[in-house]
């Protein structure tokens, strides 16, 4: 494997605050309806698909996103589940407490993942 640095993406209006680090701290935070959510996703997938770490713990902190979005993000889950070195997986869903659709979405998720844990987090 490739030896790669912290990965760090100022959020914008539709695109959302990411911060990988190679320790496999994952954080993705923000709204997420980017012009071009292919873009975006490549380099995120591209970066799990060559994180060294056996332990990883993503905090997916997202008020919107949308459906294209919404299939990167399932797409990135998958490429971390199929990274080897990860033995420990762990998905960090914050949802806002009267949000069904995206606690419901993240649900939908975990029943996809085989080897990824989920904790949902609720907020006001």
């Amino acid at each position: 494997m490739n030896a790669q640095g912290n990965l760090h993406i100022e959020g914008t209006n539709s695109s959302p605050t990411i911060l990988f680090t190679k320790e496999g701290k994952l954080r993705i935070e923000g709204r997420l309806i980017p012009d071009n959510a292919n873009t975006l996703f490549d380099v995120l997938i591209n970066w799990v698909s060559n994180l060294n770490s056996t332990r990883v713990v993503f905090d997916i902190n997202i008020e919107y996103m949308n459906t294209s979005a919404s299939l990167q993000l399932f797409t990135l889950l998958m490429k971390l589940e199929e990274n080897c070195l990860i033995k420990d997986l762990t998905v960090k869903w914050h949802y806002e407490e009267d949000d069904e659709d995206h606690y419901e979405t993240g649900q939908i998720f975990e029943e996809k993942l085989y080897r990824t844990k989920f904790q949902y987090l609720s907020f006001v």
